[in-house]
């Protein structure tokens, strides 16, 4: 994908007001090599591609004079009492970069775990790739999982070119026993104490 972006001549809240008004967001390009540039981006445009790419967007900017160059969404500040977006920081991929960034994990086959409770533990996995491995989200399939089952880090796949920082054996998904059959069990006494009761 690739969006126009227009150089923001006018910085600061006013001027940041106004375009919001135009349906504009305000932004800034940046990198190595590469000189921070506050722009303008079209809202309607940004929203298409968060939808289509999701959060860790990697795509294409032109800017004025026909420049275009390759970037990733690093930043997006949203306002605290709506769901509106305010800024959004870009960072310029260089050719061989590494980028750093968290990735959602999706639990596939849930709806087929017909007992006890299932928790997801950790909802993002931090990695580290280039730009041609960047995944929009992780899957880990649960269907399998029996009570008293847990599965971590180490149990997702992942490509070749993505290398996980989160820990490996932190815990993703836990199906544990419904708290009633545990309270339960906690209420039953032991053989043992039957025996020292008789």
């Amino acid at each position: 994908m690739k969006l126009q972006v227009e150089k923001r001549e006018k910085v600061g809240t006013s001027a940041a007001k106004r375009a919001r008004m135009d349906k504009k967001l305000t932004a800034v390009i940046y990198g190595k090599d590469f000189e921070a540039t506050p722009v303008l981006l079209d809202a309607k445009d940004f929203d298409e591609v968060l939808k289509q790419l999701g959060k860790n967007a990697i795509f294409e900017v032109s800017l004025s004079g026909g420049k275009t160059t390759q970037v990733i969404v690093k930043d997006i500040q949203q306002a605290s009492l709506k769901n509106q977006i305010q800024n959004v920081a870009l960072q310029v991929i260089t050719k061989g970069q590494k980028l750093t960034m968290t990735v959602p994990i999706h639990l596939v086959g849930s709806e087929d775990v017909k007992e006890g409770v299932l928790t997801q533990t950790l909802n993002e996995l931090e990695i580290e790739t280039d730009a041609t491995h960047v995944p929009t989200e992780f899957q880990i399939a649960v269907n399998e999982m029996t009570i008293g089952d847990t599965l971590a880090v180490a149990d997702i796949k992942v490509d070749a070119g993505v290398s996980v920082l989160t820990d490996p054996e932190a815990a993703v998904v836990i199906l544990a026993a419904p708290a009633a059959e545990i309270a339960k069990e906690e209420e039953a006494p032991t053989e043992e104490a039957e025996k020292v009761t008789e």
